[in-house]
C-alpha cells in the first residue's frame, strides 16, 4: 500500500468522524451558539475538535446535569 493511499484513507476516516459528530451535535438539546461553535471547532480543527468534543461534547454536559439535579 502507498503512503498516498494511507493518508487518503485516513482524511476519509476523519470526515466521516466529523460528519457523525456534526450529526450528534446538531442533534443536541443545546443552544444554538454553543452548537454552532461546536461545528466551527471540529471543522477547523479536525483532530483535536473531535477529541475534544469526545471528551467535553454534549454527553458530557448532560451528564453533569443530572448529577446537579439529584
Amino acid at each position: 500500500m502507498e503512503v498516498g493511499t494511507l493518508w487518503i484513507l485516513v482524511a476519509a476516516v476523519v470526515i466521516m468522524l466529523e460528519i457523525w459528530a456534526i450529526w450528534h451535535i446538531i442533534g443536541s438539546d443545546r443552544r444554538a451558539e454553543r452548537k454552532m461553535l461546536w461545528i466551527v471547532f471540529v471543522v477547523y480543527a479536525p483532530l483535536p475538535g473531535l477529541l475534544f468534543w469526545a471528551w467535553r461534547g454534549p454527553r458530557a454536559v448532560k451528564g453533569r446535569a443530572v448529577l446537579q439535579e439529584k
